[in-house]
Order: C-alpha cells, then structure tokens, then sequence
C-alpha cells in the first residue's frame, strides 16, 4: 500500500498554491487508537487531513500547529497536531458516540452544533500565533475556508474526504487546499471554481481508485496548468515519553505530588499509551523539585 502523502504546487504561473494530501492510513492508524466511533472517525479523520495539508505551510524544522473545533452538541469536538516533519496526532472529545437512527452518525456538523475553530501555529522561534472563528457549518472543510478568509485574508477553497465502511474502517480519506494570490487572474479563479463545482465526493473519486492526482488532473485542475514541486510522507506518530510525563508531573507542585503515595498511571490522549510511576518514582521526581529551591 502506498504511503500517505503531501504534495505542495502551484497553479496558472504561480497565482495560486495548492496542498493536496492521501491520508487513508494516517486516519486509519487513528480510528484504530482510539477505536472511534462512525460519527468520531469522520470528525477526527477530516480534522488530521486539515492538519496535514495545513503543514505544508510550515517553515521553521520544529514549527508545528493545531488545529481544534469545540461545539455545544453531543459531538464536543476533537483536536488534531501535525509538524515540519509530517507527523500527526489527534484525539476526540468522544470517541464512542453512537446515535439512533444510523444516518445521523454521518452529519458531523449538526451534531457539532455552535461553536469554535481555533488553529495555533509555533514556529518555535517565537510566541504562538492563535486565530479562532465560530463554526460556520461545522463540517471543517467549509469552516477552514471561512478561517482563512477572516483571519488570514486568503480567499481559499478546501475540501476534505473522509470515507468509512458500515464497520468504521476508513475506506478513503484525502483532501486539497486552493488558494488564489492576490495578482491571481480573476478567470482562472472562475474556471476552478466552476471545476470544484462539478466535481464529485473526494473521497467517494478515492474509493473508486482514483489518487489525489488523478482527482486533480481528471475534475479540479481540469485544462489548468499546475505543478507539484515537493512531496513528503506523513504519518500518525506521537512523541509521548515517560520523561516528557515527568516534566509535566512536575508542574503539579511538591503538594499535589506527596499526596499520590500509590504512584499514578497517567494515559496519553494522542496515542492511549500508559506510563505507570510508582511511589519510588514520584519520590525521585520531589526530590528534583525539592533540589531546585
């Protein structure tokens, strides 16, 4: 099976950019972690390829960014993280919702309902940049769109394909990122949106063989110049540690800490990992605290 995969162009003499990605097994890896539910699998899965293809903006080696949606439905919200190096990482808010009757585990955004997009960038040179919207239609893609134009000024069509089997298992996922330049030819912008327009389900065109390319070649980009000058692997991979649960431990303070005299078996969020530290551990960690008085 090919790896998944982000590619980074440009349109028509440079007057747009575009990031496309193949994410079938990073969202697949996810689904399978948390063991999502339909309706989780779909949220999580579409906010992982946004986090992806929102990589590709990325610059500094140890820049990264998060992208999260928070709504006031049973649906809650998830949050996804993604960096220079294409690895991503992602959780749901509630992984085994499950509701009656079945199509309703299909309609992300009415069970989203109001709420907030929020994305953090750190260059990890200087303080983060964060930028929220309210929810348009909490499917992502559109709210991504609605991101861009508010916060950043960029007039930008997204679309985002996550597709499941009756049993969860992600069948296809993938999406793209168009964004016009401010010199773009306002025809051109026309004929990819009368492109956009006419074409399919992304992820139904995946299903049915097609690769991100070929969706952009055969419906997108169709008769349009464009050129894809990198491409990189992604993957879900997280950077927990026991050291890094250590140092956060550590933020609890010296009175918190003596009160877990039968040690604690804090689990991470991204990847259901387990790190068990004992009391001897957690004496360690207060004698360090205690040192740096």
């Amino acid at each position: 099976m090919k790896n998944d995969t982000l590619y980074r162009g440009t349109i028509y003499k440079e007057q747009f950019r575009i990031f496309a990605v193949e994410s079938t097994q990073t969202v697949q890896q996810a689904r399978d972690l948390h063991d999502l539910s339909p309706l989780a699998s779909i949220l999580t899965g579409r906010l992982l390829t946004a986090a992806a293809l929102m990589s590709g903006e990325l610059k500094a080696p140890r820049s990264e960014l998060s992208i999260r949606v928070e709504g006031d439905a049973a649906l809650k919200g998830a949050i996804a993280l993604a960096n220079k190096a294409g690895d991503l990482k992602a959780y749901a808010f509630e992984p085994k919702i499950w509701l009656e009757p079945a199509a309703e585990n299909l309609q992300v955004g009415k069970h989203l309902g109001k709420g907030l997009l929020t994305i953090m960038k750190q260059s990890g040179l200087k303080a983060p940049y964060t930028g929220n919207i309210e929810l348009v239609s909490g499917e992502i893609a559109e709210d991504l769109a609605q991101y861009y134009l508010q916060s950043e000024q960029i007039p930008s069509a997204v679309n985002l394909g996550v597709l499941i089997d009756q049993h969860a298992r992600i069948r296809a996922a993938g999406g793209f990122i168009i964004q016009q330049m401010p010199f773009a030819d306002g025809a051109v912008a026309e004929s990819i949106r009368q492109n956009l327009l006419s074409t399919p389900n992304v992820s139904d065109l995946m299903d049915m063989g097609l690769n991100i390319m070929d969706i952009l070649h055969k419906f997108v980009l169709k008769d349009i110049d464009f050129n894809f000058s990198h491409q990189s692997p992604i993957r879900y991979h997280c950077d927990c540690s026991k050291e890094r649960f250590a140092r956060a431990l550590m933020l609890l303070g010296v009175d918190e800490l003596k009160q877990m005299k039968e040690g604690i078996d804090p689990v991470c969020h991204y990847c259901n990992t387990s790190y068990h530290f004992s009391y001897e551990d957690i004496a360690q960690i207060l004698k360090v605290l205690e040192e740096a008085r």
